[in-house]
């Protein structure tokens, strides 16, 4: 009898349980890479310009979308920032200075591209917004400097990637021989062995040769070479690209059951092409006319990557490696100013401005950055404006300070402060503790109830025991 009423109210519980756990909605992406943005740069040294003062006006009636499905919908995304400038010569002559301001990658919600040719559409927003000089708009050039994913703005370092035509690299030259080694596999057990590797062992001078492999995905480093690895693909050829002096020895290819290259297997590599071009030719094979990237900006990003992926004895890591570096340039405009001796010119640039977003909050937080620093390096810099125009609530900022007006808030500061500009906005004034906390107590909610039902059975058991004996 004792059992039986156990086994009931066990059951009772499960039933409860069954009815007590939530519906949990499929997983989704909570945060969202925008951009940072910087005031305007000059290239080169010793320019007299001062500036007297600086007003940053961020417009901001809206909040981007967490996902866009066409380029038109991003396009109508209305979020900028216009940064003006009061420039003084004090100088006793005319002063021509070439100015650049960055205003980030594309964001997350930004990388859009056709469904159906799944093509991307690199021309998003810089075409709607201008270059003014006391009032009138002048010529500006669109720039790209490669810039990984997640990476924040450097003066120095993002600076030294601009150039004015094809870099000077210790190495690689637009003309430099690139020998391209195109290897079909064939003969491999995929059916037995479903992470069947092909790999050979790289020993090259890497003063004077690279080689880049396309299929690569690991490697290794050995005493005397590394060894590059690729799963086998009948279906897909392995390129071997030679930059430089030819190698040596040709690649001795050899088969292994899995990734681990210990074991060998049975399999056949053929040499089925074998082709000559320069690497010009090389780093331009996804390059699209119309992307609206210059030609050498584009050489340069594809050529600073093969630098940052340069591996051991000659070889680069393949893996980690793209040709179509499209979704991994910062982008810059670029134009030039003319002042006469104890003149005063206003000049205004207008940019998008694309914030983080946090969606684990609720309602979701929009965070911006805009880097004041790399205004230091101007001769003199007079007083800073900000203002924030915007229907929405400043949860956060940096530096402290801001007012709340009519349309928005308004900061002065004379002077440069110590930090960045950063502000989170809200369309709301207290964000809600992070729902992914709240997730969490969903998620382990039905965790939770199973171990109170196993703490009550264990209970119930003892008491329903003890009073059983005590009836004996």
């Amino acid at each position: 009898m004792l059992k039986k009423r156990v086994a009931a109210f066990i059951t009772l519980l499960l039933v409860i349980s069954m009815f007590s756990v939530p519906a949990l909605a499929n997983s989704a992406q909570v945060h969202w890479r925008g951009t940072t943005s910087s005031g305007v740069i000059i290239i080169g040294d010793d320019c007299p310009i001062e500036v007297e003062s600086e007003r940053l006006v961020f417009e901001v009636k809206e909040f981007p979308q967490q996902y866009y499905y066409d380029a038109e919908e991003f396009l109508q995304y209305s979020g900028k920032v216009t940064a003006e400038y009061t420039f003084f010569n004090p100088a006793d002559y005319t002063v021509n200075a070439t100015l650049v301001f960055p205003f980030g990658n594309i964001p997350d919600y930004g990388y859009l591209s056709d469904p159906d040719s799944e093509e991307r559409f690199l021309k998003t927003d810089t075409e709607k917004y201008d270059i003014m000089v006391d009032g009138a708009p002048i010529e500006k050039t669109l720039r790209h400097t490669l810039s990984y994913f997640g990476n924040q703005f450097g003066l120095e370092e993002d600076m030294s990637k601009l150039h004015d035509g094809y870099m000077n690299d210790p190495f690689y030259s637009p003309d430099m021989p690139v020998t391209r080694l195109y290897y079909r596999s064939s003969g491999v057990d995929l059916e037995t062995y479903h992470a069947a590797t092909a790999a050979f062992v790289l020993s090259a001078d890497p003063t004077k040769t690279k080689v880049l492999v396309e299929g690569q995905n690991g490697g290794r480093t050995l005493g005397d070479g590394v060894l590059i690895e690729g799963w086998v693909n009948p279906d897909e050829m392995f390129v071997v690209n030679v930059i430089g002096e030819p190698l040596k020895e040709m690649p001795d290819w050899r088969f292994y059951e899995n990734g681990a290259c210990e074991k060998e297997i049975d399999g056949a590599m053929t040499l089925a092409d074998t082709e000559t071009v320069t690497l010009k030719e090389l780093v331009f094979l996804e390059y699209e006319e119309d992307s609206g990237i210059l030609e050498h900006d584009w050489y340069n990003a594809v050529v600073q990557s093969m630098n940052d992926q340069e591996w051991s004895h000659g070889a680069l890591h393949g893996s980690d490696f793209y040709f179509d570096i499209s979704d991994q340039l910062m982008r810059w405009y670029e134009y030039e100013i003319e002042i006469e001796p104890g003149m005063k010119i206003v000049n205004s640039v207008t940019a998008p401005i694309y914030p983080n977003i946090d969606a684990s909050y609720d309602p979701p937080v929009y965070s911006y950055t805009y880097l004041l620093s790399p205004a230091k390096t101007w001769a003199e810099f007079g007083t800073l404006d900000i203002e924030v125009r915007t229907p929405y609530y400043m949860t956060e900022s940096g530096p402290e300070g801001f007012e709340r007006t009519d349309a928005g808030y308004n900061q002065h500061l004379e002077g440069l402060p110590d930090g960045e500009l950063t502000f989170t906005l809200c369309s709301e004034a207290n964000p809600q503790t992070p729902v992914f906390q709240r997730g969490m107590l969903i998620v382990l909610a039905p965790y939770m109830v199973f171990l109170i039902i196993g703490v009550v059975t264990v209970i119930v058991i003892v008491l329903l025991i003890r009073r059983k004996r005590r009836r004996q």
